[in-house]
This record gives C-alpha cells, sequence and structure tokens, in this order.
C-alpha cells in the first residue's frame, strides 16, 4: 500500500491590517474640567472699515469698527482655548452636526470657532451680494470659489490646522475655523471666562489662540473631584490704529 501524504501544516491567523493596528480604541468619557480666564492688558487694537469699501448698501453704509479685539473690562472675547492636538488619548468621531460659518453684513460670523476633525461645516451666504470664499492653512490656498448670493452652502471639512476664511472682494472680511483631534476646546465669552467639560484626569498641554495675538501655552493636571484653573494673558499695544488698507492682512 503506499504511504499517507502528509498533511499540511495549518494556516497562521492573518495579521491585523495596517489601519486596524494604528487604530486608536475609543476614549472613555471624563469627569475633570477646566477652567480659566483670558486676561488683557494695555490698549486693544481697534480697525475702522470705511463705508467706501463696503459694497454699500448691501453691507453697512457707515464707517464701521473692526471689532478684531474684543476687550471687556481687562479680560479678552474669542480666544480658542484647547489641549493641544495629540494630547489626549483615545480616538473621536466627528460630530454628526455640521458646524457653519455665515456671510452676513459683509463679515463672517462667528469670526473664529472649533471643530473636531473631520466635522463638516457649511459655509452661508446670507448677504444680497457676491462673496467669494478664499481659505488659507498657513500660505497655502485650499480654495477659492465664489459664492453668489442664494447660492448652496459650501460645505468642506479638515484634518487639522487653523482655516482662515477671507474674501478678496471684501478684504476687511476674516473668520477662522480651529481644527482638533478631539473635542477639549472652548472658545473664550465676553468675559474672558471658558470651561472644558468631561475631560479625563491627567496631565496636559493647554493652548491659548488668539488671531491676533497668538499661542500661549500652560501646564495643567486635572482630577475628576476638582476643576483644574488656568489663567492667560495677553499684552496689548500702544501704537496708532491701523487703517484699513493692505496692512489690514498683515494684522492676521
Amino acid at each position: 500500500a503506499s504511504a499517507e501524504k502528509p498533511s499540511a501544516p495549518p494556516k497562521a491567523p492573518e495579521a491585523p491590517k495596517a489601519t486596524e493596528q494604528a487604530a486608536a480604541p475609543p476614549a472613555p468619557e471624563g469627569k475633570g474640567t477646566i477652567k480659566g480666564v483670558v486676561k488683557f492688558t494695555g490698549k486693544p487694537v481697534e480697525m475702522k472699515v470705511p463705508a467706501a469699501r463696503k459694497d454699500a448698501p448691501v453691507c453697512q453704509d457707515k464707517d464701521v469698527v473692526y471689532n478684531a479685539v474684543v476687550v471687556n473690562d481687562g479680560k479678552l472675547k474669542d480666544t480658542l482655548v484647547r489641549i493641544a492636538v495629540g494630547g489626549v488619548q483615545g480616538s473621536w468621531k466627528a460630530p454628526d452636526a455640521h458646524a457653519v460659518v455665515d456671510q452676513r453684513d459683509c463679515m463672517y460670523e462667528p469670526r473664529i470657532q472649533g471643530v473636531v476633525s473631520g466635522q463638516q461645516v457649511d459655509i452661508k451666504n446670507s448677504d444680497r451680494t457676491l462673496h467669494n470664499v478664499h481659505t488659507y492653512k498657513g500660505s497655502e490656498t485650499l480654495f477659492n470659489q465664489a459664492q453668489p448670493r442664494g447660492a448652496d452652502p459650501l460645505t468642506k471639512s479638515w484634518s487639522d490646522g487653523i482655516i482662515k476664511l477671507t474674501c478678496d472682494i471684501h478684504p476687511w472680511m476674516r473668520g477662522f475655523v480651529v481644527v482638533t483631534d478631539h473635542p477639549f476646546f472652548a472658545l473664550s465669552g465676553g468675559d474672558g471666562s471658558f470651561a472644558i467639560e468631561k475631560v479625563p484626569a491627567g496631565k496636559y498641554k493647554l493652548e491659548a489662540w488668539h488671531p491676533r495675538y497668538g499661542l500661549k501655552t500652560a501646564d495643567v493636571t486635572v482630577a475628576d473631584d476638582k476643576p483644574a484653573q488656568v489663567t492667560f494673558t495677553y499684552a496689548g499695544t500702544e501704537a496708532e490704529p491701523a487703517e484699513n488698507k493692505d496692512e489690514l492682512k498683515g494684522l492676521w
């Protein structure tokens, strides 16, 4: 009788795909809170937009103060405060709800906001005039698209970075979308205060960013049972306000 052929060795289990290996597990919801205030010393920059350059009467038909820096009782509004990118373990799904940037009265509203990586952003034109949405990441143009009155929103998303929105037709228009890989960020209010909630306990690098005055950082330790307190202070300038000419671009 012929000898039996040896059976083939069992196959080794397949290794997980690279995407599976790299994927971070969903992060558990934290119980910590970071609270604080953004202070301001000195004289804030104030810029007036002359009516003749505001496409009147669609935009305002008089000189308008462009509030690039809003200070109330020594407290700075519209500073984006966040845990540094990559500073929190875990992964977060982008919210289903879209963020919205509107062009209203020839201004971007809100002027600054934070979103999570991959979150959809609807850019609208509520004005009765043509705008063009010109976006930058650093010095790189991401897209430059005309948006007539009544046009559908432009829906975009980004993975990271500070996205600057401008309009070449109305050069005083500025908007900023700060993209972060987690949801732990907040915008300082009119009283300079901010609060970041549901933060996992741990040690973090906290960042504060203002479009005019830039970045500041602080180390913070978060516990479940007691809010962490942080104060940022920006120093203003006593220089004369800049006119709304070409140098306006240099302020950002």
